[in-house]
């Protein structure tokens, strides 16, 4: 079982809707970089109530579903349990959190 490497992880919240090509943009400016889906993992695994108070989405792992949409994973929960799923990877409502890497 591989680990994954120890970085300084913070969750951004923006007040507003916003596209995720703006959300890399603000990451930029504040010297950030998006997680990926191990950092999302991991974060789940050491606060796993947080996922329960807003989605927490990492926007440097997108996969293509099978008509070329984009998709990010997402932590979020559902009636009485935490879940995973893949998301949208463009547009996200403002409730949403991501998780981000301090440079």
């Amino acid at each position: 079982r591989e680990s994954v490497p120890e970085v300084k992880l913070e969750l951004v919240h923006f007040d507003w809707d916003m596209w995720s090509d703006d959300i890399l943009k603000e990451f930029a400016k504040a010297g950030l970089e998006p997680a990926k889906v191990e950092h999302l993992l991991a974060f789940g695994a050491k606060h796993p109530e947080l996922q329960r108070q807003f989605p927490i989405i990492p926007l440097g792992s997108v996969w293509q579903d099978h008509d070329g949409r984009p998709r990010v994973p997402s932590l979020s929960s559902g009636p009485g349990k935490r879940v995973l799923f893949l998301n949208s990877g463009s547009e996200f409502h403002d409730g949403c959190r991501f998780l981000a890497i301090r440079k």
